[in-house]
């Protein structure tokens, strides 16, 4: 990889998805970037363009870029589908498998299936593919906090975001 790699813009955004901003500039989030998303019939899609940034020495995306975007875009996607009333799902449990690897420049598509909600915990799963192809396999057990119709719900800001007309 050379310095030209590194600073050849990136590859636009596929048709309908929209960066979730970086709320921190410090951090974890302000070195990794975010992922971007976007409505599927009232399913949230995600996904994220590999950056020499995400890779390992191997030059294919790490396991753990791969796994942070799982993390978030999980809890994202079942507080953006259910009416939990939520800033956050703190991660109970995280299990990552790891399919095929992924190179630079390609872009990550994930899906997910919110399996259960419960009064105390969420269950979640997806697949994270590339060019059809399944990349990462993952699941997730989160801690629900109770309900705060007062306090800031992550899934109806996110619902208004993506739902605003263009």
């Amino acid at each position: 990889m050379s310095a030209t790699d590194l600073n050849e813009p990136a590859a636009p955004l596929p048709k309908g998805f929209v960066p979730l901003p970086v709320l921190s500039e410090s951090g974890f989030d302000s070195l990794i970037g975010s992922f971007s998303i976007r409505d599927d019939d009232n399913r949230l899609v995600a996904g994220f363009r590999i950056e020499p940034r995400h890779c390992n020495h191997a030059g294919t995306c790490h396991g753990g870029m791969l796994a942070t975007i799982c993390d978030g875009y999980l809890a994202t996607t079942a507080m953006y589908e259910n009416n939990l009333q939520v800033p956050i799902l703190p991660t109970i449990s995280l299990t990552v498998d790891f399919l095929a690897p992924g190179p630079i420049g390609a872009w990550v598509e994930f899906r997910a299936d919110v399996l259960r909600v419960t009064r105390n915990t969420v269950f979640v799963q997806g697949i994270g593919r590339i060019d059809g192809n399944p990349v990462v396999r993952t699941s997730a057990v989160f801690k629900r906090p109770p309900p705060d119709p007062e306090g800031f719900d992550t899934g109806a800001k996110l619902r208004d975001f993506l739902r605003k007309p263009t």
